[in-house]
C-alpha cells in the first residue's frame, strides 16, 4: 500500500511538472519545427504567380522569371532554437545579412504566428507562417516590414551541402 502511494505521489509530481515546462513554453512544437535553416524558391512558374495573384499574363510572367534569374535572387531565413534569427538576401552574389530574436506567439490549426525582431528595428513584427508539411511553410511580410512582399511565399528546409 506505501509503494501505491508512493506512485500516485510521484506520478502526480511527474504531471505537475511536465504541466508546468509545458505552460511555460519550454515545449513548444510550433517552435521546434520551424527550427533550422530555410530557402526561398525564387523560381517561380506562370502559375505559381498566377496563384499568389501577381499575374495572369504569361508575358509579365516570363519577364519576373527572367529579372530574378539575371539578379540571381536567394533568401535564407535561419531559426536558431537560442530565439535567435538569421536572414540572408543575395543579389548579384553580394549578400546581406540581418539578425534578430524570434518566438512563437501563436498557435491555429496549421498556422503559427511568430514575433521577429531585427538588431536594427525598434519594434518585433508579427509573421503569419502557415506548413505546407514538415519541410516547406508560406509566410508572408507584415505591411509595416522592411522586406514588403505583399505575397505568400513558399519557404523550404535546406538541405545541407554534401562534404567534398
Amino acid at each position: 500500500m506505501k509503494t501505491l502511494k508512493q506512485l500516485i505521489v510521484i506520478g502526480l509530481f511527474g504531471a505537475m511538472i511536465v504541466g508546468g515546462i509545458s505552460v511555460m513554453g519550454l515545449y513548444n512544437p510550433a517552435k521546434k519545427k520551424l527550427i533550422g535553416t530555410w530557402d526561398v524558391s525564387f523560381e517561380m512558374t506562370q502559375t505559381d504567380l498566377r496563384q499568389m495573384g501577381v499575374t495572369n499574363n504569361p508575358i509579365v510572367a516570363a519577364t519576373a522569371q527572367t529579372l530574378v534569374n539575371t539578379i540571381q535572387a536567394k533568401m535564407q531565413v535561419e531559426f536558431r532554437e537560442d530565439d535567435t534569427a538569421r536572414l540572408g538576401v543575395t543579389t548579384f552574389g553580394f549578400l546581406a545579412e540581418d539578425q534578430g530574436t524570434w518566438k512563437v506567439t501563436g498557435k491555429e490549426d496549421d498556422q503559427v504566428t511568430i514575433e521577429i525582431k531585427f538588431d536594427d528595428e525598434e519594434s518585433p513584427k508579427q509573421w503569419t507562417v502557415r506548413f505546407l508539411d514538415e519541410n516547406s511553410f508560406q509566410m508572408a511580410s507584415p505591411k509595416d516590414s522592411r522586406f514588403p512582399v505583399g505575397q505568400m511565399v513558399v519557404f523550404r528546409r535546406a538541405v545541407a551541402e554534401p562534404s567534398s
